[in-house]
């Protein structure tokens, strides 16, 4: 049986790929068992956007929601991206 703590995690992580795909983005998906800070990943073609997102629960800590974007800067900018198929 599954922890309570990941079906709710897993929960939110579909609640926000369902919602970014009917928000108009061509593909988001769950990464899930990567253990990186990146939960969901979404790409928007037409505004050429890509989303990185790390889910947490809705009464997670503000200070640690802090520490979690200062750890992770580096992922937001601007990137080269390139499609390839193996």
């Amino acid at each position: 049986m599954a922890n309570k703590n990941y079906v709710r995690g897993r929960t939110k992580e579909y609640k926000i790929r369902n919602a970014l795909l009917k928000a108009g983005y061509d593909i988001a998906q769950r990464t899930a068992g990567s253990h990186s800070p990146i939960d969901v990943i979404a790409i928007h073609k037409k505004k050429r956007k890509i989303l990185l997102i790390q889910a947490k629960p809705d009464n997670y800590s503000p200070k640690k929601t802090i520490q979690i974007y200062k750890e992770n800067v580096g992922l937001s900018g601007n990137y080269y991206v390139q499609f390839e198929v193996y």
